[in-house]
């Protein structure tokens, strides 16, 4: 797939080569893409050493055992989707209203599906499976994702003194169910088909909000 926006492929290769750069990130990438490959259950400590090159006493150096690698890869996975949308967000005019933060959002987050699809398996379909640390960090990061939108409604609604008030749980649901979404697809579609749901997104999250589309 071509990303549609310009640098935005040379943008998250800066990220995430300063995410990952270290041993320690190459520990998490062989964690990832064996886990992409054979699953968790099936990944072995020999797997993740071998992908990344370095010993089992340099593994144990950074990890106390797998599971803490697996979590530290889908805390370091939300991070870069996080960094990648500050960054996008960023690059819009100083005057953008909440429809164009909301459309950035989402497309940069569909957009990372793509780029980063064993990172994306991992934290929306794997973690579930795997562990409860794992599964509190990406509760997080939709926690994180809802007080976006928050703040984008409030900066709306300080503008506009017809929008009603909403409660957090409501504006929580969009995340959850953009999440949710993304993983049915990615499990039977693939992650490629994920930005071709970011209207669909765009629209459900303009609609929750009273923003229209």
């Amino acid at each position: 797939m071509t990303l549609p926006r310009s640098g935005f492929a040379e943008r998250h290769r800066a990220t995430r080569e300063a995410v990952l750069a270290s041993q320690r990130g190459r520990l998490i990438t062989a964690m990832v893409e064996s886990v992409q490959a054979k699953g968790y259950s099936a990944t072995t400590l020999s797997d993740i050493v071998g992908r990344a090159r370095v010993s089992r006493s340099t593994f144990y150096e950074h990890f106390a055992n797998k599971e803490e690698c697996f979590v530290e890869a889908v805390h370091t996975g939300i991070d870069i989707v996080a960094t990648r949308i500050a960054e996008e967000l960023a690059q819009l005019p100083p005057d953008a209203d909440a429809r164009a933060k909301i459309r950035s959002i989402v497309h940069t987050y569909c957009e990372m599906i793509v780029v980063e699809p064993d990172f994306a398996y991992i934290v929306l379909v794997e973690s579930f499976k795997v562990d409860q640390a794992a599964v509190a960090y990406r509760d997080l990061a939709v926690d994180r994702f809802a007080e976006l939108y928050r703040v984008f409604y409030n900066q709306e609604r300080a503008a506009d003194a017809t929008l009603p008030e909403l409660a957090d749980g409501l504006i929580a649901l969009i995340p959850e169910a953009i999440g949710e979404r993304t993983r049915r697809t990615m499990v039977s579609d693939g992650p490629a088909r994920v930005p071709e749901l970011a209207p669909l997104f765009v629209d459900f999250a303009s609609t929750v909000l009273g923003l229209g589309c």
